[in-house]
């Protein structure tokens, strides 16, 4: 072979070679490998009239999934494998009415949905009709979370005056609950319900002298609203149990959070997870608790170590939010505890004869705050720690009068506390003149904040605003003769305000 017919092998050589990395590096780049993402879905199909389970109903969904199960003799049905997202489930059967139910399928987990479908021909034999005035109507979003239900029905034969009864369910409820029975309004306010969630609601009209004149209206959807991402965090006294509570700044009203029945206490947000947690004595002793910033899924986290201690009233415990866990104390020891409620494991211990009575972990994550506290309630200290328990550091060294409540702030460089400057010393713990200090942890001087606070009042549990430029803090008579409220201020003490009317422990961030 000559030179040039080398050469132009070489070349053509070259351009195939160019062309095949050419083809495996698009293929690379237009065809990334990505894990499946899905969920399931599963549940059951029950008569709306007699709650039985409905056998050989088929289940679809928009969008289409790949498969279209058919209810068992149980009434149960399962898609697995369903890509995540938003999805609506339609459920049909010969000689019932369809029903059309949304949901949405998340990662590695099971969506529930039950459905209840109404025979199509209960009305054909009932003289009863429902007008199309129901409220709220079918869809509708962003509804109180004590709505008033109403609905307009006409008997056709007589003036006989009708009864009904009132169902309420969410998707994933086993059943419909009977919510009113036998009522002659035709309104009904149902008791407080979880926020930002999904219900299915249905009224059975019955003609007091015909038993056999009996229909039910078709089934209706709503949308609680959601707290606001702007919202305020407190505890407030209902029913002789305290409950949580936010403020929601945006609408300017007050929301229940809890409806326990039980000493529901100081809520924390952690924003970065958007769960609170809470201290309750839902077992008896106080022990922590998590939930999402709505009140639902609610969840334990320490079995048998309680939040205690002298003159402990459930406030000793923060998150560590960038380490995933909350740190708390039991009696002179502290704990931390990762947000799942695993890897429980202790920190350090207070002083001989001291319990940690309150914890606030520093904005970057590498301090404690504690206030530590002796048997008698006014022997209170402030203490500075590193994050792992070591080179602890007196701040604030019992001084005349109860001090309490230290707290960061936003940029680390000074914590709020308040003190009794009476100098009472009381066994009981009461305060004649409880106020707001700052203290600047570089040069360790003194501001107080709160010298326009009414006389015979006591400021207390302050805390800053996620900007920084305003303080929210308690106050209330000491003598207790009026429930304590929440105030706002400006962060030189300035433009004191009453926020809530009544409520304590305000936790913004």
């Amino acid at each position: 072979m000559n030179h040039k017919a080398n050469k132009r092998s070489l070349r053509i050589f070259s351009w195939i070679a160019l062309l095949s990395v050419a083809i495996f590096m698009y293929q690379c780049t237009e065809d990334p490998y990505e894990p499946d993402v899905t969920g399931t879905i599963a549940g059951i199909v029950k008569d709306a009239e007699t709650d039985a389970p409905l056998p050989n109903v088929t289940i679809t969904t928009q969008p289409a999934t790949a498969e279209a199960p058919v209810t068992g003799q149980d009434g149960r049905y399962l898609i697995s494998e369903v890509d995540t997202g938003q999805y609506s489930i339609v459920a049909e059967k010969a000689d019932y009415d369809s029903k059309i139910l949304s949901i949405k399928v998340k990662k590695n987990d099971t969506a529930r949905v039950t459905v209840l479908l109404n025979p199509s021909d209960g009305s054909a034999s009932s003289d009863i009709t429902f007008e199309d005035r129901f409220m709220p109507g079918e869809g509708a979003q962003d509804q109180p979370i004590d709505p008033l239900l109403s609905w307009k029905a006409v008997d056709g034969t007589a003036d006989d005056s009708l009864t009904y009864d009132v169902f309420l369910y969410r998707p994933d409820s086993p059943s419909r609950t009977l919510v009113a029975e036998g009522i002659t309004d035709t309104s009904y306010r149902v008791d407080p319900l979880i926020y930002n969630s999904v219900y299915y609601w249905q009224v059975k009209a019955m003609d007091e002298q015909d038993d056999e004149n009996v229909t039910y209206s078709r089934t209706l959807s709503f949308k609680t609203k959601g707290i606001s991402d702007n919202s305020l965090f407190f505890v407030q006294k209902v029913d002789g149990d305290y409950e949580v509570m936010a403020y929601d700044f945006d609408r300017e009203d007050v929301n229940p959070i809890t409806f326990n029945n039980q000493r529901d206490w100081a809520p924390k947000l952690n924003p970065k997870s958007g769960r609170i947690a809470f201290v309750s004595d839902a077992d008896v002793k106080p022990l922590i608790y998590t939930m999402d910033k709505n009140g639902g899924e609610i969840q334990q986290l320490s079995d048998d170590l309680a939040v205690n201690g002298y003159h402990n009233y459930g406030n000793a415990f923060d998150w560590d939010e960038k380490r995933g866990k909350i740190v708390f104390s039991h009696n002179r020891y502290l704990y931390e505890i990762d947000a799942n409620g695993t890897n429980l494991q202790a920190i350090t211990t207070a002083p001989a004869n001291r319990h940690f009575r309150e914890v606030e972990i520093s904005p970057d994550g590498a301090q404690i705050l504690t206030l530590t506290i002796g048997e008698k309630v006014y022997n209170s200290e402030i203490y500075l720690m590193d994050r792992n328990g070591s080179n602890k550091q007196v701040l604030i060294d019992n001084p005349p009068g109860i001090v309490q409540s230290p707290s960061w702030s936003i940029d680390g460089n000074s914590i709020l506390y308040t003190q009794d400057v009476s100098g009472n010393e009381s066994i009981d713990g009461r305060m004649l003149d409880s106020r707001i200090f700052r203290l600047n942890l570089s040069t360790m001087d003194t501001t107080a904040l709160s010298q326009n606070k009414s006389q015979g009042t006591n400021d207390m549990h302050p805390r800053y605003s996620p900007t920084g430029a305003q303080i929210v803090f308690t106050n209330a008579p000491n003598d207790d003769s009026q429930p304590p409220r929440i105030m706002i201020m400006g962060d030189d003490g300035e433009s004191r305000e009453e926020l809530v009317e009544e409520g304590r422990l305000p936790f913004w961030k």
